[in-house]
């Protein structure tokens, strides 16, 4: 089984000879991480819903905003795991609407191990208020005129290998170099290159009911420079997460994630510049609401961390899926 992980490795490598540019930034990825891997979609193991809110540097004019909802789960009785999101993503002049479908396929590697294989495809819908931006030439052709309606196809691949304890997971999630340009002058406007995703974390207990979570993700480009974050979260009797999270351009966020119900979480982070250089911005916000339910799943033990034969009542007290660290 681990020639199928090396595989899927090296597959998704070779799609990167061209990363770059700007991407959706989320302090809270490891909550849903099917915003930026395909292949995290099903392996809660539950009909899922993360639905999430990003108000970023408040207080600056034109700032970005993002919202999404992202939506998966496993196929009853079977492997295959099928996903969608919707994200609505605001940048000053720039108005980009997205809609992705994502399918999944789980590996089961040993039997507290499994490999996810996922793929995407995505359509985005850019608005470009050109016309409205002050320049210092009047006349510049390249800002005469609006993008309006511009649609942009793409798909993505990634693989998420997991364990209750640990995930490492590798993925593009728009692997083509699109490109947005007025037919008046054909210059260039906005070019959209690929970033690859690396994330991995642990889990381990320090008392009964206490576990620590260190993670990192890494967002590796060639055009701009790679982007690092760094986190650690302190989970207490599955009830609340608290957390810190620095991010390599000087960004440090605080999170704090609260267990309102057996089926629903709430989280809210907030990011604040750190360094020399005085902040501009009041910092950013995030809200997110996860929603994990089984009322529409089937009871499939192959998805699950036993494979040995339980009681009922044994196999609902047993791991199923990554959220439970």
């Amino acid at each position: 089984m681990w020639q199928l992980v090396i595989l899927a490795v090296l597959g998704i490598l070779v799609a990167m000879d061209a990363w770059s540019q700007a991407d959706m930034i989320s302090s809270q990825y490891m909550n849903s991480q099917m915003m930026i891997n395909p292949a995290y979609a099903g392996v809660r193991n539950s009909f899922s819903v993360n639905v999430l809110s990003r108000q970023q540097w408040m207080g600056i004019k034109d700032a970005p905003s993002t919202y999404a909802i992202n939506v998966h789960s496993p196929l009853n009785k079977r492997m295959a795991s099928l996903g969608a999101s919707l994200l609505h993503h605001k940048n000053g002049p720039i108005q980009n609407n997205e809609f992705t479908a994502v399918y999944s396929y789980l590996i089961r590697l040993n039997h507290n191990m499994f490999m996810s294989l996922g793929m995407s495809a995505k359509l985005s819908h850019y608005n470009i208020g050109l016309s409205s931006l002050e320049v210092i030439e009047d006349n510049d052709p390249v800002f005469a005129q609006n993008i309006e309606n511009s649609l942009k196809p793409n798909f993505g691949a990634g693989a998420f290998v997991y364990s209750p304890t640990f995930y490492f997971g590798l993925s593009i999630p728009q692997i083509l170099n699109n490109e947005l340009s007025q037919d008046e002058t054909g210059g260039a406007v906005l070019e959209l290159y690929r970033t690859a995703f690396l994330t991995s974390g642990y889990a381990f207990g320090v008392s009964d009911n206490v576990f620590l979570k260190p993670s990192f993700l890494a967002r590796l480009r060639t055009s701009a420079n790679h982007s690092f974050d760094l986190n650690l979260q302190m989970m207490y009797k599955s009830l609340f997460w608290v957390g810190a999270s620095y991010r390599t351009n000087n960004t440090l966020a605080s999170l704090l994630s609260v267990r309102v119900s057996k089926s629903m979480a709430v989280c809210y982070s907030y990011d604040f510049s750190i360094g020399a250089q005085p902040s501009l911005n009041s910092g950013s916000h995030e809200i997110s609401l996860t929603i994990d339910s089984n009322s529409f799943i089937r009871r499939n033990r192959d998805r699950r961390f036993n494979r040995k034969k339980v009681t009922k009542k044994e196999e609902e007290k047993g791991v199923q899926s990554i959220r439970y660290f």
